[in-house]
Formats: C-alpha cells, structure tokens, sequence
C-alpha cells in the first residue's frame, strides 16, 4: 500500500470521532463508509480480502424498525451504532 493510501485511511479512522455523535447524520456516515470502501478498493484492489472484511462489517441499518429517520436513535440503537464505528476503527487501524 502506498503512504498516500496509508495516510488517507488514517484520515478515515480520524472521522470517525466525529460521527460518534448522539444524533447521527445518516448521510454523513452513509458518505463516510463509501468513501473508506473505495479507498480500500484502489489500495488493496476489488475484491480484496481486504475491501470484503470491510464490507462484511455490521454497521447499524439506519433503514429500521419502521420509524421516521426523523426519530433519535434508542440508546440500544446508539449503542449498535457505535459498537460499528468502534469495529470499523479496530479493523481500519490494521492497515495504518
């Protein structure tokens, strides 16, 4: 992997503080998520073990439980949501 990859998912790993948040942005993780996801495609390649383990990861569906996206998130649900991100940082650091 080149340091430009390096560096670039080291910046990922860093927004993810930022998306740790009582409210998320859907929007802002949805956007987040794909762009780490085509990062590791062009670092690793397409269908890497790489960029698969990171697409295997369980993030929370924010399609849920027939609700408006409107409505806050549920302290379980807070917490899936947060236990992803914490995932996704142990596997990204990995690489960094």
């Amino acid at each position: 992997m080149k340091l430009e990859d390096r560096s670039k998912l080291q910046s990922y790993i860093g927004e993810i503080s930022g998306l740790k948040v009582r409210d998320p942005d859907e929007k802002k993780f949805k956007d987040w998520k794909e762009n780490v996801e085509k990062k590791l495609d062009e670092a690793f390649g397409k269908g890497s073990s790489e960029a698969a383990g990171f697409k295997r990861l369980r993030f929370f569906p924010f399609e849920r439980r027939g609700k408006t996206k409107d409505d806050p998130l549920s302290e379980a649900e807070r917490r899936e949501y947060i236990n992803g991100l914490d995932e996704a940082r142990r596997y990204l650091s990995r690489f960094v």
